[in-house]
């Protein structure tokens, strides 16, 4: 193996930090969509606007209704169970008393363009593509099968809304299975409809800090307490890059998830024979290109021992020590991490680097 190109891996996973520290249990989340729908017209939207609305202005009829979208399947691990919700947002303006806000999940998907009112936001903007409103989901084209969007009847929570100020809507059951749901059917996803209690009287109209809001602070969070999946489950993920013997690298693994039995081992195949290889190890999966595949981990990484020679059948394989470093102290029951290997591939072509699929591993007492 050339020396410089061995340092160069070696100080890729050593620069990295290798105390990796075990998922949390309860993560919160800001949103990655959200917009406003106006009732006075089929082409107005607020998508990147700083502030969304729910209820109906003092100067007009037009009822305004709040949509907000949470990336939960990429931020919960699949097969969790929720346990609790909760959804905070800042009321920044109204002149109305205190009034009930509701969340009703979303039942069609919709889009977040880039029109931008001006002001306080409550006129609303002419749509952009892909922007929703209150008869298209996705304008200028994609319609709602019902004008003012399409949403369950039935509320998830409330909230009593009165002045400038935090509202939370704190955890329902109904509330939890829409969160449940969208994890479990990432693309039954839509989100929630913010909508007043009372859409006829006026005024009652509410102006809530959206994700585009110049404080951080004041954005819509949410907070989400869930179970992961049982210890014991390991996947494999990501793409394995041809190489010189085939297809690519294959990564496995015998033995056993238990931390007490500390007899986890992992095994790649199809690589070539007699070359030099690493496996390494990391809490976060990705798909980021490197050398001449891809490194399924991101940072911060650590590697698992130093590097050996692959077999004449193209195998290897490192047995994982929980009493040792980088392992030592850093795992509990019912963490996760990811696993993948490297090695030189000099009749592969390119950089001469490849790597393997990956492993997730969560492991057990």
């Amino acid at each position: 193996m050339q020396r410089s190109k061995l340092l160069f891996v070696l100080q890729l996973c050593a620069g990295a930090a290798t105390s990796i520290s075990a998922r949390a249990q309860v993560t919160t989340l800001v949103s990655d969509r959200d917009s406003t729908i106006y009732s006075s017209g089929a082409n107005l939207s607020n998508g990147a606007g700083e502030h969304l609305f729910a209820g109906a202005s003092v100067h007009t009829s037009t009822v305004r209704r709040g949509l907000l979208h949470f990336d939960v399947p990429a931020n919960v691990p699949a097969g969790s169970v929720i346990q609790r919700v909760d959804l905070r947002m800042n009321m920044s303006q109204t002149i109305a008393g205190p009034n009930l806000v509701r969340l009703h999940r979303a039942t069609a998907d919709w889009g977040e363009g880039t029109s931008h009112a001006t002001g306080g936001e409550g006129g609303g903007a002419l749509a952009t593509s892909g922007d929703a409103t209150w008869t298209l989901r996705m304008f200028p084209s994609v319609p709602w099968s019902n004008a003012g969007g399409d949403f369950s009847l039935a509320s998830s929570a409330e909230c009593v809304v009165d002045q400038d100020g935090l509202c939370v809507w704190n955890s329902t059951p109904a509330l939890v299975a829409d969160v449940q749901q969208w994890l479990d059917a990432p693309a039954a996803n839509f989100g929630w409809f913010v909508i007043h209690a009372d859409e006829a009287s006026q005024p009652s109209a509410k102006r809530f800090d959206s994700r585009e809001n110049s404080n951080p602070a004041l954005r819509p969070r949410l907070t989400i307490e869930f179970t992961p999946p049982a210890c014991g489950l390991v996947t494999s993920y990501c793409v394995a890059g041809p190489n010189s013997v085939g297809t690519g690298a294959l990564l496995a693994h015998s033995g056993s998830t238990s931390l007490a039995a500390n007899a986890f081992v992992l095994e790649a195949s199809q690589l070539p024979a007699g070359t030099n290889h690493l496996f390494f190890l990391g809490s976060t999966a990705a798909q980021i290109p490197f050398g001449a595949g891809y490194r399924c981990i991101a940072a911060p990484i650590a590697r698992l021992g130093p590097p050996a020679v692959t077999s004449a059948a193209g195998t290897a394989s490192r047995v994982l020590d929980f009493t040792a470093p980088p392992l030592l102290g850093s795992l509990s029951p019912g963490d996760v991490r990811d696993f993948q290997c490297w090695y030189r591939d000099p009749a592969g072509g390119g950089t001469g680097q490849q790597l393997s699929d990956a492993l997730s591993a969560r492991f057990c007492p």
